[in-house]
């Protein structure tokens, strides 16, 4: 008889014991590690790897891994059982419910854009460094190089662009570039005659699923978050180019002094003629933080500003936000700053509408794209326009505009 109460009690404790380790709230749960989520799109799941580390019982940080680009956060936190990830500069916010074990989230991406909300539903499980599973054994046909690109819009409208791959086995990695920007960093895999890539940085969510065809070229489909934005041919050319981005603005004075007063997110208003700035080679930035090839460009100008401003060269960051709330937009740009480390000035000089860039800016003709960057000498005139940038991702050509850049700026700072 006591030897089966004891049985009892003790089973009894053992599930009192599993039950209170189910019912435990999420943060006490939620597993560290490494994680594969999905965003559901159009074009079906647009999977991305990303780390999870705790910090303190209820909060932890989250870095999103796709080839040398990390991104990470520190604004993660578990409520409850859910999980809410607030990433650095975009407005998008990831909540997601987590499940009993700790090891599967699902929930949503919520992404701002002029104050109103759009979402893509989410799913993550614990483990596992793949996005795409290969179905076919053979080694596949290797694609490294450079791809002339026609992108086709919906609307029948073209845009050239540049396949940049890099291959090893069937793993690839590479991005699109265009005149105005980059895709940032694809990666994925080529399964037999079929070519899968993704890319994620907390708000640019992208999806490229293509064939490799019996004539040597790429064809498929590129979705940008929930749709299809892109359809896409790719053929081998090493000797294709893209136009030239210090051609594409172009400027209505080039003997006009630039001049403009904005204010910065600590109240100063300031422009190119502040006593701050006589006498200098001064970059304007034309910025959004929405942007991920501004976010690209800052980070570079961060960077090159800290080791240059003592030899008289100074950058402005004129940023164009997408909300009505001048509180929200210096918000914007106090993050982008934070999230860089920029040390120079940012200012709020409006929407991004072509509109606003031009009462800005009245010396450009037009706006072509963000980022668009015009540098000036120390007499306050524009001495070059280069449209878009080349991030990191595009490799060759990242490097390739570092080198110019540089050399522009050594040569104003020299005269």
């Amino acid at each position: 008889m006591k030897v089966k109460l004891l049985g009892l009690l003790m089973g009894l404790f053992v599930f009192s014991a599993c039950k209170w380790g189910i019912n435990i709230e999420g943060k006490y749960r939620l597993q560290e590690g490494d994680w594969r989520g999905a965003l559901t799109t159009e074009g079906g799941e647009l999977p991305f790897l990303f780390s999870l580390t705790r910090l303190t019982d209820s909060t932890f940080s989250l870095v999103l891994q796709d080839g040398d680009q990390l991104i990470e956060t520190s604004e993660v936190e578990v409520i409850g059982d859910s999980l809410i990830a607030r990433f650095p500069v975009f407005e998008s916010t990831l909540i997601a419910g987590i499940t009993s074990l700790g090891d599967s989230l699902h929930g949503r991406l919520i992404r701002v854009k002029y104050d109103e909300e759009s979402t893509l539903d989410f799913i993550a499980t614990r483990g596992g460094k793949y996005k795409f599973a290969a179905q076919v054994t053979r080694l596949p046909e290797d694609i490294s190089g450079e791809w002339q690109t026609t992108l086709y819009k919906p609307t029948g409208d073209t845009t050239p662009a540049l396949g940049v791959f890099s291959q090893r086995g069937n793993e690839i990695s590479g991005t699109f570039r265009t005149p105005y920007g980059d895709y940032r960093y694809l990666t994925g895999i080529l399964d037999g005659d079929s070519l899968y890539l993704s890319g994620f940085d907390g708000s640019g969510a992208y999806l490229v699923k293509a064939n490799l065809n019996e004539d040597g070229s790429i064809t498929g489909d590129l979705y940008a978050g929930f749709s299809r934005i892109r359809t896409f041919k790719s053929v081998r050319n090493p000797g294709f180019a893209l136009p030239d981005p210090n051609s594409l603005t172009s400027l209505r004075n080039r003997d006009e002094v630039v001049t403009f007063s904005f204010p910065t997110p600590d109240g100063q208003e300031i422009g190119p003629q502040s006593p701050a700035y006589a006498g200098k080679v001064v970059v304007l930035q034309v910025l959004g933080t929405w942007c991920p090839n501004c976010l690209d460009e800052t980070a570079f100008l961060a960077d090159f500003h800290k080791k240059n401003r003592d030899r008289g060269f100074e950058v402005i960051g004129m940023g164009f936000e997408r909300t009505k709330m001048p509180e929200k937009a210096f918000d914007n740009l106090r993050r982008l700053q934070q999230r860089f480390g920029a040390e120079y000035a940012m200012v709020l000089a409006g929407k991004p509408e072509n509109e606003d860039v031009m009462a800005a800016l009245p010396v450009m003709s037009k706006l072509v794209a963000f980022p668009t960057t015009l540098i000036l000498d120390k007499t306050g005139r524009v001495r070059k326009v280069h449209t878009g940038f080349d991030g990191p991702a595009t490799g060759a050509a990242y490097n390739a505009y570092v080198a110019e850049f540089t050399a522009t700026i050594e040569s104003l700072l020299a005269e």
